[in-house]
């Protein structure tokens, strides 16, 4: 519950990564988010159907992906009328000045880069879901 008595919204927030060790760090940072609950997908071909069963608040991207990459599942999301609404941060270890401007292009509202920064993660989170 918040000060106001009311229960506090809890979102959904969908992590597309292959990696394990990359799931298990966003998992263990986020397990103490009582507002949050995490879903993962392990290849973009499986986000993207978890996204349309469960219409996420957030989908948190990993660009390199094995089969579909996370530039295609965002495109897909875009062009899906129940989730084109759906923000999408991407989370890549591609870090070139370029390769933040293309994401940022494509459409994704915030470009992280690994290795994960904690704080820099929880508050765009934190700006995506509470704005």
């Amino acid at each position: 519950m918040n000060a106001s008595g009311s229960v506090k919204t809890r979102h959904r927030i969908l992590y597309v990564e292959d990696n394990p060790a990359n799931r298990k760090l966003v998992q263990h940072l986020l397990q103490r988010r009582a507002d949050l609950e995490l879903i993962t997908a392990n290849t973009g071909e499986q986000g993207l159907q978890i996204a349309r069963d469960i219409k996420p608040n957030l989908v948190l991207m990993d660009l390199q992906l094995p089969g579909m990459s996370g530039y295609e599942v965002l495109a897909a999301l875009q062009q899906d009328d129940g989730l084109k609404h759906v923000v999408a941060i991407a989370l890549s270890a591609n870090a070139m000045p370029s390769d933040i401007e293309r994401g940022l292009a494509a459409g994704f509202r915030h470009y992280l880069t690994k290795p994960i920064r904690i704080n820099e993660l929880l508050e765009a989170l934190d700006a995506v879901l509470d704005g």
